[in-house]
């Protein structure tokens, strides 16, 4: 990776804020300086009043909004999800997080000994221990390919792939955006070189639904999920999975219930008796940020924003980004190393986290990942530059 790589992942300058977007719009506690959008989202006030309007309908009349006008209501909702995905409705189905649609496939393929499945180590972790368990329960094996830094460029990353994928593959795994990293892979030239090659792919799209311009369909992958109450701001427990037709009767919700064999709509429409308003007030999300400040705009902003406050900190602290391709630039989100006094004065990275919440009401994502302690930025629309200088400023004060 190359110095110019790092100075188009850095802004000179920070976004102009825009119009309606301070933190009085939101749910967050305005004596939070919440530099983590990325782990779980944030609520607009507006979208937590669209669902509170399905709350009230269901404990009002249970049975009309879980038996009565829940089919045409998700359908809706799905309708909505799925054009702003890119995908028809026919193929996406509700899932509460990207956890539990992972854990759908990766519960419905059957491994046999000897075959594999092929990820990289930028990984969610939940994800890597939900693979292990599959291929450790068939005899299978869960090969993790070693991206470390340096980092490669896309074509090396392809490269990586290529070389490990054999006639024993029975599932690539890939991230879009991934959690530790913030990288976002190539996974178009991804799912193409699977295609060739007959091997199935499946893309953790977690970070993806509202940082990035998606089309699912575009992408080609085998199965895609992604989470509605990260970068799209819907309420807690909204997600996806987009299954290709050639796979429908294959694939199972991880709870089976009164329609299993009726078809892949209809096995994860009816999972027992449950609380769907996150899903159905997504789309209260994705029509408020695209009236109000249209998402082209929140997308510039916010990679603006987190590009700025990524080379300001590393100014600040005399640290590096981490050397990601440059078209990670489109996130929303910056992986940088923390200063080596941080390992110095803490026994494990999450006690520098909790003591930036606890003494400075400051919150950021941490990971400790490659044999070093790295904190991921993220940047939404309610946040400022003053939030990042703030976190420069008290970060090593300890």
């Amino acid at each position: 990776m190359t110095s110019s790589d790092h100075i188009d992942l850095i802004a000179s300058e920070p976004p102009t804020p825009l119009e309606g977007s301070s933190i009085e719009a939101w749910m967050l506690a305005d004596d939070m300086t919440f530099l983590n959008h990325g782990s779980f989202g944030g609520l607009p006030r507006a979208v937590a009043a669209a669902q509170r309007e399905f709350k009230d309908l269901l404990e009002s009349d249970p049975y009309e909004a879980i038996w009565g006008t829940s089919r045409d209501q998700l359908l809706a909702a799905r309708s909505s999800v799925a054009e702003f995905v890119g995908c028809t409705p026919e193929n996406l189905v509700t899932a509460v997080n990207a956890s539990d649609a992972i854990n759908s496939v990766l519960r419905s393929i059957r491994l046999k000994p000897g075959q594999s499945i092929v990820a990289s180590t930028h990984g969610y972790y939940a994800v890597t221990q939900t693979m292990r368990f599959v291929a450790d329960r068939a005899g299978a094996q869960l090969r993790e390919l070693p991206l470390f830094p340096p980092l490669p460029d896309e074509a090396g990353i392809l490269k990586a792939f290529d070389e490990s994928i054999d006639c024993d593959t029975a599932l690539v795994m890939v991230d879009h955006v991934s959690s530790p990293t913030a990288m976002k892979f190539p996974v178009e030239q991804i799912v193409e070189m699977c295609r060739d090659r007959n091997v199935p792919v499946m893309v953790d799209g977690a970070h993806a639904p509202g940082m990035i311009d998606l089309d699912v369909e575009a992408i080609g992958a085998d199965f895609y999920t992604g989470n509605l109450h990260k970068w799209v701001s819907a309420p807690t427990g909204a997600a996806f999975l987009h299954v290709d037709p050639r796979h429908h009767s294959r694939i199972h919700p991880t709870i089976i219930s009164h329609y299993l064999g009726d078809g892949y709509q209809e096995e994860f429409h009816w999972l027992g008796t449950r609380d769907t308003t996150a899903f159905l007030a997504a789309p209260s999300a994705i029509k408020w940020f695209d009236e109000t400040f249209g998402w082209s705009e929140v997308r510039r902003h916010n990679r603006q924003l987190v590009s700025w406050a990524a080379g300001r900190l590393c100014e600040e602290w005399g640290v590096t980004p981490l050397d990601v391709p440059s078209s990670s630039h489109e996130c929303s989100m910056r992986t940088i190393r923390l200063p080596e006094r941080v390992r110095e004065g803490f026994d494990d990275i999450e006690q520098w986290r909790a003591w930036l919440r606890r003494e400075h009401r400051i919150d950021a994502a941490v990971h400790d990942w490659a044999g070093e302690w790295w904190l991921r930025l993220s940047a939404h629309v309610y946040n400022r530059p003053e939030d990042y200088v703030r976190l420069a400023e008290v970060g090593l004060l300890f």
